[in-house]
């Protein structure tokens, strides 16, 4: 699986926020910029370690605005939920 990078849709795997879905806006080396719209806006987004996350969706545009980045997430959710009811036979 190829590493995350810029304007990806990520899940988180490790730390008080697992399980919750982030769109990276920046990345280094080390660390991933993560943002959700609503806790973690554009104008302070979350540093966490590319190795505890796993990638959900690729990259679109990037973001004008935090309303654009929920939209995105909810978008994802519901994209990988349909996924998940398709795996476990569900209709």
């Amino acid at each position: 699986m190829r590493r995350p990078e810029s304007y990806d849709v990520v899940l988180s795997l490790a730390g008080h926020d697992a399980g919750t879905l982030y769109m990276v806006v920046g990345a280094s080396e080390e660390r991933l910029l993560l943002c959700d719209g609503r806790l973690r806006r554009l104008g302070h987004p979350k540093s966490k370690s590319p190795k505890h996350v796993r990638l959900v969706a690729g990259g679109n545009a990037p973001p004008a605005t935090d309303k654009d980045i929920r939209q995105t997430l909810a978008q994802a959710a519901e994209s990988a939920a349909a996924k998940e009811g398709r795996l476990l036979g569900e209709r």
